[in-house]
């Protein structure tokens, strides 16, 4: 019988949950899909509604979780078989090639700077935010290394200038590349770690329990949304949140897309494509997003207090502890709420300056307001690898995509399958203290699971 316990995703709930299960003694496999834990979270800039340095908190947990003699990370991993039996969960892992040999790279960026491919980040969006083929995935990554495209290492890159694809031995078969720049590179530091011919991976684990913390991800705008794919300054609360973060693109200055300066008049629109109709946007209330406005609003004014920052919203979320404050203290900061609903947006072709026209839900007048930028909350919809990962496990979803608790009232975060779990925005839209509140019951459940 083991103790052993599988954790699915890195983010903030899948470390807490590690960490709590492992205080109890348990072993802990801490499952992510990407090539570092940290999730949604270490991408963000602040917190609400405290407004603390988001990263400052995330990285030493991370850290911890690291170090723990009783956790062991994987990632780049996914589950790809769960077989239940004997009160066990035998389980087949795939983790795949990150084309870096970890053990032997110190994450000192020679390859990086060698790489002569820069691609738009996804992440930064419309923002301008680029990456090279081999990367780390932020600063503070867990684990600390680098990782390869794998378009690169396939030879998809090759038209836009990727350095290795192109040779006539497939890497696989290769042990001494004469052409990758990073190889080179990471050979003149003498480490040899870029290992170009790694394969995937078959890990075989038991364990007795699993906790499923897969997260939530931001819905895109549902087509050319208030006029996203027409015009540069209109952007996500995503995109705005790492145009703001001192670690993004621009270091923090809020600047616009189009020409690169300084926005003064920023307006963020609520509830962006939700009830647009099957397929199209989020049928449903995001929670957070309310706070998440408020919270870049009053960040931005506190880079530049002559900005005019407006939030045009349906109905006010503000439900958590000290969320309502944290509204006043956006009113006391000069940010206007504006019961509005949006219908079109124009943009001055010359100077990029947009105007949004708009219904007052309160008089029912039609008005207009001018904006250097505009930020769409889209709303938060379930992972994309929910459906696939719910298969394997055998466990159900929502109508919406989210994992399915059993019974909301008498068995919280437990699943229809004796020994699997949920936490954190597996079951929703959440917020990171009820995340990691999740998190410790989950934990709890887990570990004392006979």
């Amino acid at each position: 019988m083991t103790d052993a316990i599988l954790v699915i995703g890195g983010g903030i709930a899948g470390i807490n949950c590690a960490m709590n299960a492992a205080k109890y003694g348990a072993k802990v496999y801490l499952v992510d899909d990407t090539p570092s834990i940290g999730g949604m979270m270490a991408r963000l800039d602040k917190t609400f509604p405290t407004n603390d340095c988001s990263i400052c908190i995330e990285a030493p947990q991370m850290y911890e979780v690291d170090n723990h003699e009783r956790i062991e990370i994987l990632t780049n991993a996914e589950v790809r078989r769960v077989q239940a039996g004997g009160g066990i969960f035998k389980i087949r892992l795939l983790q795949k090639p990150k084309f870096v040999d970890e053990s032997k790279c110190t994450g000192c960026g020679a390859c990086v700077e060698a790489c002569p491919v820069s691609l738009p980040d996804p992440l930064d969006g419309k923002i301008g935010g680029r990456r090279k083929l081999i990367s780390m995935a932020f600063p503070q990554a867990v684990p600390n290394k680098v990782a390869i495209d794998p378009r690169c290492r396939s030879g998809a890159m090759r038209a836009a200038g990727a350095c290795v694809g192109g040779c006539a031995v497939d890497c696989s078969q290769c042990r001494e590349c004469p052409i990758a720049l990073c190889v080179k590179a990471c050979e003149k530091e003498g480490k040899k770690a870029v290992t170009l011919w790694q394969a995937n991976r078959n890990i075989d684990i038991e364990v007795k329990s699993i906790v499923v913390a897969t997260g939530i991800r931001n819905a895109p705008p549902a087509g050319d949304l208030l006029g996203y794919d027409r015009y540069p300054n209109v952007i996500t609360n995503t995109e705005f949140e790492r145009l703001m973060n001192a670690g993004g693109p621009t270091a923090g200055h809020i600047v616009r897309p189009s020409d690169q300066q300084p926005a003064h008049r920023i307006v963020w629109v609520q509830c962006a494509g939700r009830g647009l109709g099957p397929g199209r946007g989020t049928p449903y209330c995001s929670k957070v997003c309310c706070m998440i406005a408020t919270k870049q609003a009053i960040i931005a004014k506190e880079h530049d207090s002559s900005i005019e920052a407006a939030i045009f919203y349906n109905d006010l979320k503000a439900y958590g502890k000290g969320f309502w404050d944290f509204h006043r203290k956006a009113l006391e900061n000069g940010v206007r709420f504006v019961r509005a609903r949006p219908y079109v947006v124009s943009e001055d072709p010359v100077t990029h300056n947009l105007t949004v026209r708009y219904e007052h839900l309160d008089t029912g007048e039609l008005r207009q307001q001018a904006a250097d930028l505009l930020v769409l909350s889209t709303g938060l919809i379930p992972g994309d690898r929910n459906e696939r990962l719910a298969k394997v496990l055998k466990i159900e979803l929502d109508h919406l995509g989210f994992f399915k608790e059993r019974d909301p009232i008498l068995a919280p975060l437990e699943t229809a399958v004796e020994g699997i779990y949920l936490c954190g925005g597996a079951t929703g839209p959440i917020d990171i203290a009820e995340s990691v509140t999740q998190a410790t019951a989950a934990a709890m459940k887990a570990v004392l699971k006979n």
